[in-house]
């Protein structure tokens, strides 16, 4: 309902819908001494016109003490109770795109509260920065674009990435995809209002159709969470239908690669285990990197691993406090399922006992990387280098990357836990992999393995002996 001016007995008072509001225009004199709005506009919080006069006269006479100070210099600013004066923009100490920001929160704001008058006065001092700037190209554009929410795309990425509880290497990976994501929009002019399923349609075709489907699918999923973010804060506007949650636009562009005839040797290759010959030359070929002090830190991680099926994350940030009773108790991890007690297995115990030596609560089992930036990343580099050096390798045509890397000793655990009889239950438990939802019996309903079976399946993998071919 538009509100009504009242004369008379009701002077100053304003009826939007069932509320009345208090609105007085300030005296020249006044204004010209503090700006900002024009008008002062209280909500009285009330229906009853009776109480609405009462509470008009008790703000009448404090406006009129207010405005004789202001005229005689003994006060510099008005304030009475529920109002709030427009927002002040200092041009001096902010940039272009700043002020603009900043006259776009405080127009929302207004907006919000159904303040009429700030919210026209926040429209006028953005037009007069755009007329002010017009011979200033770069900044008009800079102040237009961030007024009117034409963000950059990665303009909100880190409030994100902190937020999102993610762990250290995902964080990573994360700012890296949206980032690429970042760099082809801010190459088209695109900014973060202009994003639709179109645009996005052309980023997919353009760069993610070409790479392999576990690739495209860790790229879509970055995205999706970034808008996921994005919507739920109010930084993007939703098209009518579209929820939260969906990771609008990125929804349903990723290409579902449809059953084609199969000629021989065009599988594309993936990922694997290691062989026992490649255990066997990564545990016992005499060192060959010019750092002696790598050997231990490489080879006791990767025989945790092998004997263990723990992650690499998993292994290097382990803090001694976790190692006790007989368990790796690993606390937080890449998923909830992460997070679970591992079977210590019976020749890791030199390893674990030289390593907890002297160390107490949350010293890192890995002390040598403890210090580093990101642990994981530093190690994998150093593991690759030690790899290829022992001559364990497997690139093939078609490629980006060797097809054994690190994880290939979790792979390698699982193999053999699965070849000596166990369960797939029982071996998901120990590595920390989600249930299978869809499989009733041991996904929803069964309670886990006991403490016996997760020893019995890791303690019935053996490391292969030396010199296996």
């Amino acid at each position: 309902m538009a509100g009504k001016s009242k004369r008379g007995g009701e002077r100053h008072l304003w009826l939007q819908g069932n509320v009345f509001w208090y609105r007085q225009q300030l005296p020249v004199a006044v204004h010209a001494k503090i700006g900002g709005p024009k008008f002062v506009r209280v909500n009285l919080r009330t229906a009853d016109v009776i109480e609405a006069k009462r509470r008009r006269d008790e703000l009448e006479a404090q406006t009129a003490m207010q405005f004789r100070q202001i005229k005689t210099g003994r006060r510099v600013s008005l304030e009475l109770p529920g109002w709030k004066p427009a927002k002040v923009i200092d041009r001096a100490t902010l940039g272009a795109a700043e002020r603009g920001a900043l006259m776009r929160e405080a127009l929302a704001e207004y907006l919000d509260a159904d303040d009429a008058d700030n919210a026209d006065l926040i429209r006028d001092l953005a037009a007069d920065e755009t007329e002010r700037l017009e011979k200033k190209p770069t900044e008009a554009s800079a102040f237009t674009n961030a007024f009117t929410g034409r963000e950059p795309v990665a303009h909100h990425l880190e409030t994100y990435l902190n937020t999102a509880g993610l762990a250290p290497k995902t964080t990573g990976e994360r700012r890296g995809l949206v980032l690429r994501f970042a760099r082809w929009a801010d190459a088209k002019g695109l900014t973060l209002d202009r994003i639709d399923r179109r645009q996005a349609g052309k980023y997919v075709g353009e760069q993610i159709d070409p790479m392999h489907p576990a690739t495209q699918t860790k790229h879509l999923t970055a995205l999706r969470s970034y808008w996921k973010y994005l919507a739920r804060r109010g930084h993007v506007q939703l098209p009518p239908g579209i929820t939260l949650d969906d990771g609008w636009p990125w929804n349903g562009q990723q290409t579902i690669q449809t059953g084609k005839r199969v000629e021989r040797g065009s599988k594309k290759a993936e990922e694997r285990a290691f062989t026992d010959a490649e255990v066997s030359r990564l545990l016992y070929e005499p060192w060959p990197m010019k750092n002696p002090e790598w050997e231990s830190q490489i080879r006791d991680a990767l025989t945790i691993s092998l004997l263990s099926g723990m992650r690499l994350a998993e292994v290097l940030t382990l803090w001694v406090e976790e190692v006790h009773d007989g368990v790796f108790d690993i606390q937080q991890g890449k998923t909830e399922s992460a997070a679970r007690k591992v079977p210590i297995h019976p020749d890791l115990s030199e390893i674990v006992a030289r390593r907890t030596a002297g160390k107490i609560g949350k010293q890192w089992l890995f002390h040598e990387v403890a210090t580093e930036r990101d642990p994981g990343d530093t190690f994998g580099k150093r593991f690759k280098r030690f790899r290829e050096a022992v001559g364990v390798d497997d690139r093939r045509e078609g490629t980006r990357r060797s097809l054994v890397n690190f994880h290939s000793a979790r792979r390698w655990f699982t193999t053999k836990a699965r070849h000596a009889g166990h369960p797939r239950e029982t071996i998901a438990e120990i590595v920390g992999h989600a249930p299978d939802k869809k499989d009733v019996t041991f996904g929803v309903y069964a309670r886990g393995a006991s403490e016996g079976q997760r020893r019995a399946c890791v303690g019935d993998v053996r490391l292969p002996h030396q010199n296996v071919r």
